[in-house]
């Protein structure tokens, strides 16, 4: 017995929105071979994400073994989108009676139901750049509290957002300084799937060198955001970073930012 099942974590997702979109192929034959395919749908882009994951499952008392294939899945229009069914054909081992009678492997094939979704166009009221995401948060891993002309303060900053991958994301960075150069270190990304939708997490180094003595005010970031789940506009934000001037001879200490 071998069947397949899909499933995707928003049937009802937005324009651009990237949907978590999960295969998972059922089966009680032991397998000798497989072919596990996922036609693209028309009108998305269908890109297969992380590795297969396999682990067993009772169903009406039987138990099966799983195989389970993960996709992120981006409309590109609205209405609605029709996303075909996986397809597999392979070989496995027979039961007792089939090696008894030399029939020990057999053709096994079988296919998904399609799935159907309903897209929604992005909002007229909707923030551009369009983002539309589960959720997306800011926090200071690292903030100086003083800065000291002609040398480096390092401000770090990490974004998590939940529903899209790093290159969906806009670019982490600090609004321009009055009274101060700012130099970013290249993003650190690290994607991973939960919940069967994407999640990301980015964190980027900067450090600000003053141009002159003096107080100086670092402002915080702001992104907007569209809240797929509550259809409204978001926006993550960090207060801005007030630093104190430091006298000849003293070096800006960094301390860490508290959580939250």
């Amino acid at each position: 017995v071998v069947f397949i099942e899909a499933s995707a974590d928003d049937p009802a997702p937005y324009v651009q929105q990237s949907v978590g979109y999960t295969v998972r192929l059922y089966y009680q034959t032991p397998l000798i071979s497989g072919q596990l395919d996922q036609p693209t749908p028309d009108g998305a882009s269908l890109q297969r994400v992380g590795r297969d994951v396999q682990y067993t499952d009772q169903i009406g008392g039987k138990q099966y073994t799983v195989v389970e294939r993960r996709y992120l899945l981006i409309p590109e229009r609205s209405g609605a989108l029709t996303v075909p069914g996986a397809r597999f054909q392979g070989r496995g081992l027979g039961g007792f009676f089939d090696d008894m009678f030399g029939g020990g492997e057999r053709d096994l094939s079988t296919a998904g139901n399609p799935q159907r979704l309903n897209v929604r166009p992005i909002p007229a009221s909707a923030p551009q750049p369009w983002l539309p995401l589960r959720g997306l948060s800011l926090r200071y891993l690292n903030t100086p509290q003083s800065a000291r002309a002609g040398e480096a303060a390092t401000v770090t900053i990490e974004m998590h957002a939940d529903g899209a991958n790093a290159s969906q994301l806009p670019e982490l960075q600090l609004p321009s300084i009055e009274g101060a150069q700012v130099f970013a270190d290249p993003v650190q990304s690290d994607d991973t799937i939960e919940k069967g939708r994407p999640q990301t997490r980015l964190t980027r180094k900067f450090s600000i060198v003053p141009a002159q003595g003096g107080p100086l005010r670092v402002p915080g970031p702001r992104i907007v955001w569209w809240d797929t789940s509550a259809g409204i506009a978001r926006t993550a934000s960090l207060p801005d970073l007030n630093l104190r001037r430091v006298g000849g001879g003293s070096q800006g200490a960094n301390a860490a930012a508290p959580q939250g």
